[in-house]
């Protein structure tokens, strides 16, 4: 039985990530605005600390709601800054909330979980990241907001790997692929429930200290930074 944190359960990958570990009969501490209705019939197999990730004095509190040991966190929650999506359109606050998400809010996730990771057996910390936080891949520009958070966060997982990667921590950025969310919209090939069984698989049986500091898909194969 695995000991994970999930962000971003309300909806989307977060909330197929859920279901993929309550399940499979692992603890899961899930944070998000909101808790699935079906989710709490797994009674105390789900810890559920309610966390706007754009307010960082909740997220805060929430890392502090947090008694028992982890053994993974997995972060999924995302903003895609819609009105930060080109250059000739920027709004600030928008540019600034999707740092926040996406970025700062990781980084202050794993700063004030690290304790309950080290009480744990995985250490392990997965960042969803996206194949658009590939520098050379970006070709076309477009996603501003969104491109330019998801690869700092790569650039946070990498800090975090050099920097607790000899304390047994493993963290990797992985790609999750072009999902049928809210935020991937309706021509994405991958269901959520495709797209999180693949995530499933790879916390839980591919990803090792071998991968640590790595950028990758599910399939533990590289992307390009």
């Amino acid at each position: 039985m695995t000991r994970v944190l999930i962000t971003g359960v309300s909806r989307g990958i977060g909330e197929g990530l859920l279901r993929q570990y309550l399940a499979r009969g692992h603890h899961v501490h899930a944070m998000g605005r909101s808790c699935p209705d079906w989710a709490v019939a797994y009674g105390s197999a789900l810890r559920f600390i309610p966390c706007d990730m754009a307010d960082p004095i909740a997220l805060e509190a929430a890392c502090d709601a947090v008694a028992e040991p982890l053994d993974s966190i997995i972060v999924s929650a995302a903003d895609f800054g819609a009105d930060a999506y080109l250059l000739e359109q920027i709004d600030p606050a928008a540019f600034a909330r999707t740092f926040q998400i996406n970025c700062i809010s990781p980084a202050m996730l794993a700063s004030k979980l690290k304790p309950k990771l080290e009480l744990g057996e995985g250490r392990k910390i997965v960042f969803m990241s996206t194949g658009n936080a590939s520098l050379s891949g970006n070709t076309q520009g477009a996603m501003l907001a969104y491109r330019t958070s998801k690869s700092a966060l790569n650039q946070l997982m990498r800090n975090i790997a050099a920097e607790w990667g000899a304390s047994g921590f493993t963290a990797v950025a992985l790609n999750p692929g072009w999902v049928r969310t809210a935020m991937g919209g309706e021509n994405a090939p991958l269901t959520v429930e495709e797209a999180s069984a693949a995530i499933y698989g790879f916390c839980q049986f591919t990803l090792s200290p071998a991968l640590n500091g790595r950028f990758c898909n599910t399939d533990g194969s590289e992307l390009p930074w």
